[in-house]
């Protein structure tokens, strides 16, 4: 009996690692999560004014970075930052429950409004 050696099985373990339900993006070898910060709370903002805004909780596994991605997802501007009352080191378990808001425009952010996205990558420490 003869056996054909293919790179079959490599290939499916690719692109079942691609598929997985815990995994929102792929840009080649990289994968990340997508997380978004909803209102939960209504504020009204000014144009210009930098606001903190209590958002729904997000967790941040540890060992991820956290971005905003630069698509402005509300109309009324844009958040900058997102974090907890105690900062914890990246080796941990984090969370986001507030967010810092810059306002491009007059208005009012009701709760359970889109703020932004947050973009969870994983890193590994070297130290």
């Amino acid at each position: 009996m003869v056996r054909i050696m293919t790179r079959l099985g490599e290939i499916k373990k690719t692109q079942e690692a691609y598929h997985s339900p815990s995994i929102d993006f792929q840009i080649g070898t990289i994968s990340g999560n997508l997380r978004a910060m909803i209102a939960d709370e209504d504020v009204t903002v000014k144009s210009g004014d930098v606001t903190p805004i209590k958002i729904q909780k997000v967790s941040i596994p540890s060992n991820h970075l956290c971005y905003m991605c630069a698509y402005a997802a509300n109309g009324l501007g844009h958040p900058i930052a997102a974090g907890e009352e105690t900062p914890l080191p990246i080796s941990l378990d984090r969370s986001a429950d507030h967010a810092t808001f810059v306002a491009a425009r007059d208005g009012k952010i009701n709760k359970g409004d889109l703020l932004g996205v947050l973009i969870l990558l994983p890193i590994e420490l070297t130290h």
